[in-house]
């Protein structure tokens, strides 16, 4: 059986296909973040902290992958979604109603589409 893909594995996956050090992201990242170290990136990479937002938005900026992908593998939710739920009793009741609808990957992409076809129209 696959293991589960987790967001330390992921980072550390995405650093290595970087052929970066663990200190040399770090230290590109300590230019934007306060206090980020290797220290504090090894502990994302095993799976003992997860990092804020913010964080992770610096650590999708430097390896060049879907920041969505790595707040998704947070439990976190990208800043636009979190203020339209935030802010929508309409968006909140879509979402927990195709949520409670049990969609397919295949059905979540079909939805997208219609949405986008809508929108053409």
């Amino acid at each position: 059986m696959a293991s589960k893909i987790t967001l330390g594995s992921r980072i550390k996956a995405l650093r290595l296909e970087a052929r970066l050090s663990q200190r040399e992201l770090a230290a590109r990242l300590a230019k934007r973040l306060k206090g980020f170290d290797f220290t504090y990136l090894s502990k994302i990479e095993n799976d003992r902290l997860i990092p804020s937002a913010s964080a992770i938005l610096g650590l999708a900026a430097e390896l060049k992958v879907d920041s969505d992908e790595l707040l998704a593998l947070a439990g976190k939710a990208p800043a636009d979604v979190g203020d339209m739920l935030q802010k929508s009793e309409g968006a909140r009741m879509f979402f927990r109603s195709a949520l409670s609808s049990g969609l397919s990957e295949d059905d979540w992409k079909k939805l997208l589409e219609e949405i986008k076809r809508k929108k053409k129209q």
